[in-house]
């Protein structure tokens, strides 16, 4: 299968609100020779404040997101054709399942295409971030790593290419993609093996067929700069969330098996949790035992009590039973804690199910048209967040082709959003100001006048945003 490495650059951190300005990937083959290569920028979206400080990290000028010729739903368009064209394939990044993943998944959602792409069609995902960091504990004789000012081995990218050897054009798409490239040729040319084992859980169905296969297996996690392996057994799988729960075999399991059904529930959000949710559709950092066993060089007897752990566990069919059971009343409990105020569109791709085939078709019409039926198919959803996502992409790119009254709603509705003062999650123009005083005043200590250009440049972008906006209630 081939394997395509991609990176994004954004306009900010925030998953839902943030806009891709670059994408960049490179798809090459087992043995990691390049087959194709894919770049593309976009301008800035209309009524989207970007983050100065995010700017600078990737070195993009306003005059250049301004200059672009390619607008981001064309953008987003190429980022599908190509993805498609090189399916199926194991999509890589570096720190992506938790972010560029993210990012990409819920742009797709808001541009009325399918969000799961990577995990279509036979395609699979992986992070490489996690991977190295399980190498390395796994062997830390082949990677160069740096500490910290918390104590900590740094696992950035721009730190592990700089201590080994690797060329790399930091905070630039193709750049990170080459680096990233590099980094995964170590592992596989160092020790075939462990990367066969990454293979075996870069999909769901993948991940199920191995905990299938192995009845204990060791699961790596990382918390606070920090990697804990366990040896861990599968013992059920939620009842809402479907994610396997696995045993933490370190723990004695006998006093935990002995409590009653209140004791018990009240164990399990205790420390040391005993139980591991898997995130089997999150590249988890899973491997056979003898991972664990090396790792943390356990001897013969040891091996012999995890075990008869791991059976007994297995054959309790009461206590199993039991943990779903709780699993499922925590769940009935948060769901009653839920706050029910309205989630907004743009925050809504985990929340409001999946579209229907009706609605489905009706994407496929609306990319297919002109701009003018464009607006026509807008009416014709069920869903009212596609109805939204329809409109305000004519919004952003053809404005001329919405009625006055729909146009100036748009218009009201985002200058409210970005000029608030209120601490919301998106970012805003109060913020910008505040990140731009702060930027100013720390490159003038520095007497740094390239930056200074640099953020004066946003400045003026921001203010331009800002009286685009200012005259909404004119509207």
């Amino acid at each position: 299968m081939k394997y395509v490495f991609y990176d994004l650059e954004t306009t900010g951190k925030n998953k839902d609100w943030s806009q891709i300005i670059q994408f960049g990937a490179i798809c090459v083959d087992e043995h990691f020779k390049e087959l194709d290569r894919f770049e593309t920028r976009c301008r800035l979206k209309t009524g989207l404040v970007p983050e100065p400080e995010a700017l600078i990290v990737n070195n993009t000028s306003i005059q250049n997101l301004e200059n672009c010729n390619l607008s981001h739903y064309d953008l987003v368009k190429d980022i599908k054709r190509k993805i498609e064209n090189w399916s199926p394939a194991i999509f890589f990044g570096f720190n992506s399942i938790n972010f560029d993943e993210e990012i990409l998944r819920k742009t797709f959602f808001k541009s009325l295409f399918n969000a799961y792409v990577t995990q279509l069609d036979g395609n699979k995902r992986g992070d490489i971030l996690n991977v190295i960091r399980s190498f390395h504990n796994y062997d830390n004789s082949k990677f160069k790593t740096i500490v910290n000012s918390k104590g900590n081995e740094s696992f950035k990218l721009e730190d592990l290419a700089k201590e080994n050897g690797i060329v790399h054009n930091a905070h630039d798409a193709i750049g990170d993609v080459l680096a990233t490239i590099d980094l995964a040729k170590m592992i596989r040319n160092n020790d075939i093996d462990i990367w066969k084992q990454i293979l075996l859980s870069c999909s769901k169905k993948d991940v199920e067929n191995f905990i299938d296969a192995n009845k204990n297996f060791s699961l790596n996690e990382f918390s606070f700069g920090k990697i804990k392996t366990y040896l861990v057994t599968n013992i059920c799988t939620h009842p809402n969330y479907n994610y396997p729960q696995c045993f933490d075999l370190s723990i004695d399991p006998e006093p935990i098996m002995s409590l009653n059904y209140q004791d018990l529930k009240k164990r399990m959000k205790e420390k040391p949790k005993f139980l591991k949710t898997l995130g089997h559709n999150k590249h988890p950092s899973i491997f056979d035992e003898n991972y664990f066993f090396k790792t943390n060089d356990i001897n013969q007897l040891t091996k012999d009590i995890l075990e008869q752990r791991s059976s007994q566990i297995k054959s309790n069919k009461e206590f199993l039973e039991k943990i779903k059971i709780i699993l499922d009343e925590e769940f009935r409990e948060k769901e009653i804690l839920k706050p029910q105020n309205d989630i907004l569109a743009e925050e809504s791709l985990y929340f409001g199910g999946f579209p229907s085939n009706r609605d489905k078709k009706l994407m496929e019409d609306f990319h297919l048209s002109n701009w003018k039926d464009k607006f026509k198919i807008s009416k014709k959803f069920d869903d009212e967040r596609y109805k939204y996502f329809a409109k305000k992409i004519i919004y952003e790119e053809a404005p001329e082709n919405l009625p006055s009254e729909i146009f100036n709603k748009f218009h009201k509705q985002i200058g409210k959003q970005i000029m608030t003062i209120e601490d919301v999650s998106w970012f805003t123009i109060p913020k910008a100001y505040k990140q731009i005083d702060d930027l100013r005043n720390k490159y003038s200590i520095e007497k740094n006048n390239e930056k200074l250009n640099f953020v004066e440049g946003i400045n003026t972008y921001i203010q331009k945003i800002e009286k685009i906006y200012s005259a909404t209630k004119f509207l």
